[in-house]
């Protein structure tokens, strides 16, 4: 680290001049130029990130989800970082433009709703479940990437029917919400339709259920939120197998969406059927 450069980015900082970001998605490019720095919230994520002479400095923080705010403020200022902590990322001559682009989970989220849910027997329902995303902090034109960081650090789980069957999977929380007007709209996070059909004679407890986010695609809505395609879900007569389908059209439900990044890992129409309990939980 230069002291004298960490220095004077503190003395910057404090003399900063702010220019409040207009109303736009979080993930619009931006220019920053020379001795400007990118600051704000997504999530639980406390992000500056400086545009130094031919580098880039990032500092970076989370904070309990309680305190998060459903919008993602940022704010261009000129100076410094506030913060005495960073990382630099040696860039020359790689322009001024700067992108928080959002991507789903690595691996699979484990949801498991707040209060017990069933479902009966040959019955079907739509969960709107929202997951939260990463960002893929980019620079110039075309882009480099620096790094890959979470908006809301999720705990890890394993998910399967014993400890040879399984994987790892990140662990959240849901209300389950059936009904699309009741989704808190949350700039961190995507939201999955989930249709879930029982065709077993037994009724089906949703106490965990595996959501594949790596398989999907994610998707920006006109309204600025996030979105993934459906998916569908369908617990046959034999208890042991579900089907899982992905939907392939575009999701609409916040005005025209446009896809922001694929999936992942690639999945084949001859693999939908797998294990029931790997999809849901015992």
């Amino acid at each position: 680290m230069n002291p004298t450069w960490t220095k004077r980015s503190r003395i910057l900082g404090r003399k900063r001049a702010i220019r409040k970001e207009p109303d736009k998605s979080w993930w619009t490019p931006r220019e920053i130029e020379e001795g400007s720095t990118l600051a704000g919230r997504i999530g639980t994520l406390e992000l500056e990130v400086y545009h130094a002479p031919d580098e880039w400095c990032v500092s970076h923080a989370w904070f309990d989800e309680a305190e998060a705010t459903p919008e993602a403020p940022l704010e261009i200022r000129r100076g410094g970082l506030q913060s005495e902590e960073f990382e630099r990322y040696l860039c020359e001559g790689k322009g001024t433009r700067l992108r928080f682009s959002p991507v789903l989970a690595d691996r699979p989220v484990v949801i498991r709703p707040r209060q017990p849910v069933f479902l009966p027997s040959g019955h079907e329902a739509t969960m709107y479940i929202s997951t939260p995303v990463g960002l893929r902090l980019e620079v110039g034109d075309p882009s480099v990437l620096l790094r890959e960081m979470s908006t809301i650090r999720l705990s890890d789980t394993w998910f399967g029917p014993s400890t040879r069957e399984g994987e790892i999977c990140y662990s959240d929380r849901t209300h389950a919400r059936h009904c699309l007007d009741d989704v808190p709209r949350r700039a961190y996070r995507a939201i999955t339709p989930l249709a879930i059909r029982n065709d077993a004679a037994s009724p089906l407890p949703l106490e965990k259920i595996s959501l594949p986010v790596p398989l999907l695609s994610l998707y920006g809505a006109e309204d600025g939120g996030l979105w993934t395609q459906a998916v569908s879900l369908v617990r046959g007569s034999n208890s042991d197998m579900a089907n899982l389908t992905i939907a392939r059209e575009v999701p609409h439900y916040g005005g025209a969406a446009e896809m922001i990044c694929g999936p992942r890992l690639e999945h084949s129409r001859s693999g939908l059927v797998r294990a029931f309990s790997l999809l849901f939980g015992d």
